[in-house]
């Protein structure tokens, strides 16, 4: 669904616009080919489901759309009511901060809110889940998020 050019396979830490057709989002990711697997994987379920219509109709999928994993709905909806568009993609920042792909993806987002092109549910840069056990969101250091917050208050 979504080609991985061979200079983007060693891509890490990143924000980047996936494109389909003239449509696209923001995203940030780890790595670039982990983020795409996961929107990919994400599709799937959504086509599973039936294309988040006909709930009840079975599918590993089905219950995916309960307002539990939206966060890339538009997107899929899009892929799905125009699957002969191509999808691509390029990169805006590509560093080892989370504090700077956070920035990074925020600033992109404010941008783009009045495009129509830009299909992100979010109109502010996503910060994954804290967790206790790591002692970070996700993959991205407290430190950087709190830097990120502070960031946000000033501007």
């Amino acid at each position: 669904m979504i080609p991985i050019i061979e200079e983007h396979f060693e891509v890490e830490s990143c924000v980047y616009k996936l494109y389909h057709g003239n449509k696209y989002v923001i995203v940030k990711g780890k790595t670039l080919t982990g983020s795409v697997h996961l929107i990919e994987k994400g599709y799937q379920a959504f086509m599973t489901a039936g294309g988040g219509t006909g709930r009840g109709q079975g599918g590993q999928g089905q219950n995916e759309w309960d307002g539990v994993n939206t966060y890339y709905l538009k997107l899929y909806k899009y892929i799905y009511d125009n699957p002969k568009l191509i999808s691509r993609i390029e990169i805006l920042n590509e560093s080892n901060s989370g504090y700077e792909l956070l920035k990074t993806e925020h600033i992109e987002l404010q941008k783009s809110i009045k495009d129509k092109n830009c299909i992100n549910n979010n109109v502010q840069a996503y910060i994954p889940k804290y967790r206790k056990s790591t002692n970070s969101y996700g993959w991205i250091s407290k430190a950087h998020v709190l830097n990120f917050q502070k960031f946000l208050k000033a501007s």
